[in-house]
């Protein structure tokens, strides 16, 4: 696991030949990096925008890094010079609104001893409008702020602050949240 980590950082970089100055990996480490979009979903329950459905593109750096038994597989979104045009794209809609989100992000499927399963986080800009019976605030209302997400083993925990771009009443800043399973 001590040499995974760094394996993976040289991975989601894309500088695992000659620009990376650091220590040498063991040569039974194999890092392969390349272009990947992920495409994935989640169901669960948020606020403003109560039970909903999210679609979710994910678009950057690949790594598939093996050292011995162990394995990780990435998609990262991350601003450097390698991975430009990557980024997290997000669409939500539920009984109370919906919202659409931009941002920087990562994915990892970690296949060790230790762990098993995926973890992943982003940082996020989202627009959010409110309809039906939202949560927290009133419908016919526009929110904007930022999310941090987090995920692991397929549980997705999203928070953040929306300052209320539009509309009449209710509240004018938001805490925003959510729990959902990935898809």
């Amino acid at each position: 696991m001590k040499r995974l980590v760094p394996a993976l950082v040289v991975g989601c970089l894309g500088v695992a030949g000659s620009a990376w100055s650091g220590p040498e990996l063991p040569a039974e480490t194999e890092v392969n990096v390349d272009r990947k979009t992920q495409l994935s979903g989640r169901l669960g329950f948020t606020g403003p925008t109560g039970a909903a459905a999210t679609l979710r593109l994910l678009t950057g750096l690949g790594a598939d890094v093996r050292d011995g038994s162990d394995r990780v597989k990435a998609v990262c979104a991350l601003p450097i010079p390698h991975c430009a045009h990557g980024f997290l794209f997000e669409l939500e809609g539920g009984s109370g609104g919906g919202k659409l989100s931009l941002g920087l992000g990562a994915r990892a499927r970690v296949e060790e001893e230790d762990f098993r399963g995926t973890v992943g986080v982003g940082l996020k800009a989202s627009l959010a409008r409110t309809w039906g019976s939202p949560v927290g605030t009133e419908p016919g209302l526009t929110y904007l702020g930022p999310e941090l997400e987090i995920s692991v083993l397929r549980v997705e925990l999203t928070l953040g602050v929306l300052c209320r771009v539009s509309g009449a009443g209710g509240r004018s800043v938001l805490f925003s949240w959510g729990v959902g399973i990935g898809l």
